[in-house]
């Protein structure tokens, strides 16, 4: 813990005062040191918070808002062509810069949203994963009763499940801890496969009449799920990645030549559908806490949100 000055508010930015922040993968990577960034850093991208001062009219002091994980350039080619996703210069908070871990943080007024009166501080703390969820979605579609396949059951597999289940796919989630698949089932989604044993591979292909889902979405965080997607999609079929691997994977390229199979990443996403989404009550999200902390015990956080089984941590500032 330690005091930093109060951020300033600059032409086109909004000061939000934190109220809530959660504890993403990627955090507990550079915390871990698995990810290399430039120290001092306040950590933390998953951010709801109150306007505190803004100098621009659209955003009133009091109101409860989230922002966007990344703030673009605007100038690049990516953002002059309206895939801002894709910013070669962009500034990504709490990783490139300061990020939520704080009482304050200051960001551009356009990377900000409003949280309708349904939601509160800690589901709006869901919102920047559930975009990054519903943008796998838009770049791997699926049809109506699909089969789909989730390999991973932690916080972010569990998003991307309920996303395709709420566009009527028929998702069969895939993972190694038996109280995250009994999540799963608690979230509504019935299919669960556990991945320990020699049996869930057949599981899933006597689902799909033997040739495997057209559709399966990676994000486990470890190589292993790659390869375990790799075993089950349908040849022609499409893996999408959503990991982040922090060491080198082996896969069988051949393979994926052979049977057409298309690897389609994708990163963040739609924020206003994701608030949409979670306003209407189309995502469940509370039951994904486990575990509230406030920022005087931020690191008793970090330390249990790195154990197994723990969906998602949020710290309350």
């Amino acid at each position: 813990m330690g005091d930093t000055p109060k951020p300033s508010v600059m032409p086109g930015d909004v000061r939000i005062e934190v109220r809530a922040v959660g504890i993403c993968e990627t955090d507990i990577s550079i915390w871990k040191g698995t990810i290399n960034v430039g120290l001092p850093l306040i950590l933390g991208h998953e951010i709801a918070g109150v306007v505190e001062e803004s100098s621009v009219d659209e955003f009133t002091p009091g109101s409860l808002v989230i922002t966007e994980a990344n703030a673009n350039c605007g100038r690049c080619w990516y953002c002059r062509n309206d895939t801002k996703a894709l910013c070669s210069d962009k500034r990504m908070i709490g990783v490139t810069t300061d990020g939520g871990f704080a009482e304050y943080i200051s960001v551009p007024a356009d990377i900000v949203h409003v949280l309708p009166p349904s939601l509160d501080a800690v589901s709006g703390t869901f919102v920047e994963p559930l975009a990054s969820a519903v943008q796998t979605y838009l770049q791997s579609p699926s049809k109506p009763q699909e089969v789909v396949a989730v390999v991973g059951s932690g916080k972010l597999g569990l998003l991307i499940a309920q996303v395709y289940d709420s566009f009527g796919a028929e998702v069969y989630v895939l993972g190694r801890n038996q109280w995250r698949l009994g999540l799963a089932k608690q979230l509504g989604l019935t299919h669960t496969v556990s991945t320990v044993g020699d049996q869930w591979k057949k599981q899933i292909l006597d689902s799909t009449s033997g040739v495997g889902p057209r559709i399966v979405v990676e994000a486990t965080g470890n190589p292993e799920g790659l390869k375990t997607a790799l075993e089950i999609v349908r040849s022609g079929g499409v893996i999408a990645l959503k990991s982040h691997y922090q060491r080198t994977t082996d896969i069988d390229y051949n393979s994926i030549v052979e049977r057409q199979i298309t690897l389609q990443g994708s990163t963040v996403g739609h924020y206003d559908t994701a608030i949409d989404m979670l306003d209407k009550g189309r995502i469940e999200v509370k039951r994904l806490v486990s575990k509230q902390f406030s920022l005087e015990h931020g690191i008793e956080a970090f330390e249990y949100a790195d154990k197994p089984g723990v969906a998602k941590v949020v710290v309350r500032v």
